[in-house]
């Protein structure tokens, strides 16, 4: 039983020594709904913070992606105050994406994770194209979100509604570091 402990452990410590921290450089992320009859809604934000890692391949990239909810902004701010509103922002400040594993397709990548958003945790898939150049990495993908798998629900005015499905898309730079 010792003899497992101590090989688990060495494991881990070899494992955890081969990973390198992967350093943000800039990117954003945006996601996009619509007013039925009415207009598009484009909130997005450069402000991301991010603790990855990757081994030797890219499938061994793991870790965690976060923006504060404040820092989304569209081109209407009374809309953005709104948003702030029902995305719950004062209770939930932050929209976390943890990544938990990477699976090589023909074309793109298959990342699977947990993302929380009001509070509430759902695994989620979404498709990427990762570019892996000397030290640098790229992560280009997208995916959608139903507002009420996250008990919001999509706001009114008058009679027109704010469309359920969010798109979001992402364009991340790292650099090994």
């Amino acid at each position: 039983m010792v003899k497992l402990v101590f090989t688990l452990i060495f494991t881990s410590l070899i494992i955890f020594a081969n990973a390198q921290d992967l350093k943000f450089l800039n990117g954003e992320i945006k996601a996009h709904t619509e007013i039925f009859g009415d207009s598009d809604i484009n909130p997005s934000t450069k402000n991301i913070t991010s603790h990855l890692s990757i081994d030797k391949n890219i499938d061994s990239l793991k870790g965690i992606i976060l923006l504060n909810t404040l820092s989304l902004h569209s081109n209407n701010q009374e809309r953005d105050f709104s948003m702030y509103e029902v995305l719950n922002s004062s209770k939930f400040p932050r929209i976390f994406f943890k990544i938990i594993s990477i699976k090589k397709l023909k074309k793109s990548y298959e990342l699977k994770g947990f993302l929380t958003l009001n509070g509430i945790e759902k695994q989620l898939t979404t498709s990427a194209q990762i570019k892996q150049e000397n030290e640098k990495l790229v992560l280009d993908g997208n995916f959608f979100i139903k507002l009420t798998s996250f008990n919001i629900q999509p706001p009114s005015l008058l009679f027109l509604k704010v469309r359920d499905k969010i798109d979001i898309s992402y364009h991340l730079n790292y650099i090994k570091g």
